[in-house]
């Protein structure tokens, strides 16, 4: 193991017993007993054993290709579509069935890739994410090139009903990030708070609407900058409250956007007090954070299935123990297993 592999499980290890302890440790995944018997729950992340990992309802199956993280995930044709990435290494692309059965697995080009959110648009595969030169994307494993030579990320990506292609992340300039997002690889610039950063993530087109979600970075007088969950409908920016700094809040991250189908817009992720990180979604802006803040953590892919909030993430942060929330109960893979989770399906039986 080198050296840069072996900094990354101590600091793991060292934040992960760090972190709050958790009161709920009473939760069995065995939730589909009495929930959801007519769906599929597929949760892609990691274990600091196995790797990269995915868990089909209760099934943990380990990845083949030796990656350490799978970050997104995509169902089509009856197909379960992976990408991820290996520390220093490749990003990947991985087939197989419903059931985790018949594996493939490719790698993305280009030098220290990370792939970050998958779709199929017909028969293609296609993946945001960036490598060593700034952010790209992927068409069936091949690289196309988006803002280079510089700091720049992508994570989300849609294709539109006319076929365009669709990039949302940032770029660095003057020292500054700037949300944006490409649009058959042109780029455009979101909105941001005066003298403050943004980075947009996530993206969904429904009908006319583009909807990217993110953070922006607001200066504060005391603080510096607070982090504060946003999305941009067709580039106008709504910003999300995250509490009151005189009650210790003081920073947020997104890690995941869904839009129902009245339009209600979810971003999930943590908020941060002067103490820990709590799991926490925005529905339209109102924050509500699980289980009332009694356990630490973050959610890193949330769904409306049934008229109920589902949210996959971890058990305290960095690595943490994955999990799924139901509303605010929580069910727990295994109370001694330390990974990540970072994206989530829910597919018909």
């Amino acid at each position: 193991m080198n050296t840069y592999k072996i900094f990354l499980l101590t600091l793991c290890l060292v934040l992960f017993y760090c972190s709050k302890e958790g009161t709920n440790k009473s939760g069995s995944i065995r939730f589909l007993d009495n929930n959801f018997k007519d769906k599929t729950i597929i949760v892609a992340g990691s274990t600091i054993i196995d790797g990269a990992v995915l868990w089909i309802n209760d099934k943990k199956i380990k990845l083949i290709g030796d990656a350490l993280e799978a970050t997104g995930l995509f169902y089509y044709n009856e197909k379960i579509y992976v990408t991820g990435w290996q520390y220093g290494g490749n990003g990947s692309i991985w087939t197989m069935n419903k059931d985790g059965s018949d594996q493939t697995h490719i790698e993305l080009e280009g030098k220290l890739s990370e792939g970050q959110r998958i779709l199929v648009h017909h028969g293609d595969i296609y993946v945001g994410g960036y490598f060593d030169q700034g952010s790209c994307y992927w068409k069936n494993g091949n690289k196309t090139n988006l803002t280079i030579n510089a700091d720049s990320m992508s994570w989300g990506i849609a294709i539109d009903s006319s076929n365009n292609i669709y990039n949302a992340g940032y770029y660095m300039k003057s020292h500054s990030l700037i949300p944006s997002f490409w649009k058959n690889s042109k780029r455009t610039n979101l909105s941001r708070p005066r003298h403050g950063d943004g980075e947009a993530k996530y993206i969904e087109i429904i009908g006319n609407k583009k909807i990217i979600a993110g953070t922006v970075m607001v200066p504060n007088n005391f603080l510096g900058y607070i982090t504060k969950p946003a999305y941009w409908i067709n580039g106008s920016r709504s910003t999300c409250q995250i509490g009151s700094i005189n009650e210790g809040w003081q920073n947020s991250e997104v890690f995941d956007m869904f839009v129902d189908s009245q339009d209600n817009i979810f971003l999930a992720g943590f908020s941060q007090d002067m103490d820990y990180e709590y799991p926490t979604y925005w529905k339209n802006c109102e924050k509500k954070v699980l289980q009332n803040g009694e356990v630490s953590g973050v959610i890193r892919s949330i769904a409306v299935v049934n008229g109920k909030v589902i949210s996959a993430g971890t058990q305290s942060y960095f690595p943490g123990i994955p999990c799924l929330w139901i509303e605010d109960e929580q069910f727990i893979y295994d109370e001694e297993l330390e990974g990540e989770v970072w994206d989530m399906l829910v597919i018909e039986n």
